[in-house]
């Protein structure tokens, strides 16, 4: 057998960032970005590209003939769905089904990046096999996708991750830890919802479980989570300790105070049993992924 091949779609996101700097030595990558650019050290292991236009879908993987493609390119906004569905949708679904297309003609396994916000959060935790039920758009669109790609008969691996955190690249999409953080280091109060919970995961996490499901060839369902079910405040104030911040300046509100456009489940927590047992991954704990976030904290130039 030759050198793995492996094409990462959205590889500029949160988690593309975590899988091109954990990807195995001995495997060929190729990542690609749409709205932002790469690092310039990066810059020939990246292809520009838009996945609503599908014959350059196409083109690029026939051109680089990968074993698996890694498909996280979303638009990851809940509101801009909610606000404007239509486009988001030609991105999370049609984006979606045009690589599991050409994923089939090519032969490549496709490794789907989905969403806890596939269920409705009133009857956690969840397992693989509990039924969906989106309460917004977003979740409704990843619902789709996921039927889009059991219609198109291609064998494929489908991850759902949890709020995800970590360092995003210089001009990326924030997460909820560094959006807390960019107030509690200088000293401006955060609300945060104290009637949801979560199971929030590292990114480098993810990447690990989405690494193993390609080495490894696992098809089907992963839930992705860590180790502590927590309240959103709880997670605030772990980071406020882990980063030294002042706890007093976290301000817990009911989630009802809060005027997003789109609505929030109040607990998607999972049951990680098969991503531990089938891909061998540990869950890590809060204080653990947020002291790892910190311990690779570039310096502020």
């Amino acid at each position: 057998m030759g050198t793995p091949r492996v094409l990462i779609t959205g590889g500029t996101g949160l988690l593309g960032k975590a899988l091109v700097e954990t990807a195995p030595h001995d495997w060929e990558v190729l990542a690609t970005y749409h709205r932002t650019a790469p690092p310039v050290e990066w810059g020939s292991r990246f292809r520009h590209l838009d996945v609503q236009d599908e014959r350059a879908v196409m083109r690029l993987v026939s051109a680089w003939h990968p074993d698996a493609v890694i498909h996280t390119a979303s638009i990851g906004s809940v509101d801009e769905a909610e606000r404007t569905p239509e486009p988001v949708r030609a991105v999370n679904v049609g984006g979606t089904a045009a690589v599991g297309r050409a994923c089939r003609q090519l032969g490549a396994q496709l490794i789907f990046i989905s969403s806890n916000a596939v269920f409705d959060g009133e009857h956690p935790p969840y397992a693989e096999a509990d039924p969906v039920r989106a309460i917004n758009r977003y979740g409704a669109l990843k619902i789709e996708a996921e039927e889009a790609l059991r219609a198109g008969g291609l064998p494929h691996t489908v991850i759902r991750p949890i709020l995800l955190y970590g360092w995003p690249l210089p001009g990326g999409r924030d997460n909820v830890v560094t959006r807390w953080l960019a107030s509690l280091e200088r000293g401006v109060p955060v609300e945060v919802a104290a009637d949801v919970t979560s199971m929030p995961v590292p990114a480098a996490t993810c990447a690990e479980a989405v690494w193993a499901a390609a080495r490894l060839k696992r098809f089907g369902i992963y839930h992705v989570a860590g180790a502590d079910r927590l309240s959103l405040v709880a997670f605030a104030q772990e980071t406020a300790q882990v980063f030294g911040c002042d706890e007093r300046l976290i301000r817990p509100m009911d989630r009802s105070w809060f005027r997003e456009l789109a609505p929030r489940p109040r607990d998607t927590s999972f049951i990680t049993t098969k991503m531990e047992r089938e891909l061998s991954i540990r869950p890590p704990g809060i204080r653990e992924g947020l002291l790892a976030m910190q311990r690779s904290r570039l310096p502020a130039v």
